[in-house]
């Protein structure tokens, strides 16, 4: 379901009793603490929820990644003259990032669709 502004509607997150409930299970279930994945998909209402705020997660930081990229390029040109940009091997670096968090938040995009 979207809302207004087209974006998908988050999840409303498990009633705390609902959450005691799973923690005290995981605490009967395991003599030490419970695994970390096991207890953060208890605590996010299931797998597909935590895997949903991974993805969004990794998808933030290939986005801001990008960002400083392209901004470093952009001043990178600015500093440099026309006819050394092609041999520049820090505006290189800097395009290849960005190709690389470009294509990166892309997949993620589309395998999420």
């Amino acid at each position: 379901m979207t809302g207004s502004t087209g974006a998908p509607s988050r999840p409303l997150p498990a009633p705390l009793s609902l959450i005691s409930h799973r923690l005290d299970d995981l605490e009967r279930r395991h003599d030490d603490a419970p695994p970390r994945g096991v207890l953060r998909t208890a605590l996010l209402d299931g797998a597909d929820r935590h895997a949903t705020l991974a993805r969004a997660a990794v998808l933030r930081l290939h986005d801001r990644l990008a960002a400083e990229a392209r901004q470093g390029a952009a001043r990178r040109r600015r500093t440099l003259p026309a006819d050394r940009t092609a041999d520049d091997a820090w505006l290189s670096r800097l395009t290849a990032a960005l190709a690389h968090h470009r294509n990166a938040a892309s997949l993620l995009l589309l395998v999420g669709a």
